[in-house]
């Protein structure tokens, strides 16, 4: 009886949203319209209503807080406030590690600078990937995005053919592309059996697809040869500037399971002390510096959320020995 009622009332809250004439609903149908949103079914798209208002106040109620410089981030609509923050959090379940490694010794690097921006700084034209809504594929989108910074910055070819994240999902995915694969998979696919990671143009992305495809090997005729890559210990956060500081860019495993990650928009993004759900999304760290403005040193991460979601697909995230970023740290190492 006591989860009939709940279910009853559960339904009038969010029918009370899903059939609001005014202007809830307006705002609402804009943002079906701005995110290309389509739902299954007339229920689908209530509950997408219910918390797309939810999510919309909440963010409303964080940026009043940052107006009063009493947090050091905004927040915004994205094309995840339709969904719960659960709902998110799943959609990017936590990774799952091989037991080998064939890492490498990584190249020798110089101390670091004080502050960098790898793609800026050298003036690099570089596409936002955004992996989609339907597969945690952040894995071989950081490893492609890495790969095609490194190898453009070797060759100084500053502005670079995209490389293909899917067919790093479709031929190393092995069977989890979608739910708990890590960039080593994709190094190993390259350096292990002398594949060749080519562009989009020959193995066009497809993030519409809720598990990977067919390898097509017949579209790989062409493209970047990776001979090793390295990783970094766990939390040696000196080492990770080190190496961003000689122009390596080093992917990072992240926890995204917060509502200020889900829906950031710009500054420098500072984690809850406790997160309640561990999920993985897969970061590329191009640069560091310092804020002014909130008086915070930050790490500049490219993540594929596309150019809606964050800076223009770029998040800062704090840096300092509290929050410790070098988290399954790796990159490509030689060519």
């Amino acid at each position: 009886m006591l989860k009939l009622v709940f279910s009853i009332l559960v339904g009038f809250v969010i029918g009370g949203y899903g059939f609001n004439h005014g202007a809830d609903l307006t705002a609402f149908e804009a943002y079906v319209k701005a995110f290309n949103k389509t739902y299954a079914t007339t229920s689908a798209g209530t509950f997408a209503n219910y918390y797309y208002i939810y999510n919309r106040n909440q963010v409303n109620q964080h940026n009043a807080q940052q107006d009063r410089n009493r947090t050091t981030y905004r927040e915004a609509v994205n094309q995840f406030s339709d969904i719960r923050l659960i709902q998110f959090a799943a959609l990017l379940p936590k990774a799952v590690y091989p037991t080998v490694s064939h890492a490498s010794t990584a190249i020798d690097t110089t101390d670091p600078v004080s502050e960098i921006d790898i793609i800026s700084d050298l003036g690099m034209n570089v596409t936002v990937a955004n992996q989609g809504t339907n597969c945690s594929s952040s894995w071989a989108y950081a490893a492609a995005k890495s790969i095609e910074i490194m190898n453009a910055i070797q060759t100084g070819n500053l502005n670079p053919l995209t490389l293909s994240a899917q067919e790093l999902l479709d031929c190393a995915g092995m069977g989890t592309a979608c739910t708990t694969q890590v960039p080593q998979i994709a190094f190993d696919y390259l350096t292990q059996y002398s594949n060749l990671l080519t562009d989009v143009e020959e193995y066009p992305n497809n993030n519409t697809l809720k598990t990977q495809g067919m390898c097509l090997p017949d579209q790989i005729s062409t493209g970047v040869q990776l001979a090793t890559y390295a990783t970094i210990a766990e939390g040696d956060d000196v080492s990770l500037q080190r190496f961003v500081s000689n122009n390596i860019p080093v992917i990072v495993e992240y926890n995204p399971a917060t509502f200020g990650f889900m829906q950031y928009s710009s500054g420098v993004y500072v984690p809850p002390t406790r997160i309640r759900t561990t999920s993985s999304q897969f970061l590329v760290v191009v640069g560091y510096g310092h804020d002014t403005d909130t008086g915070l040193d930050y790490w500049n991460c490219l993540n594929s959320f596309g150019t809606t979601w964050g800076e223009n697909g770029y998040i800062r995230i704090i840096r300092s020995d509290k929050y410790p970023l070098a988290k399954n740290a790796i990159f490509p190492n030689t060519f």
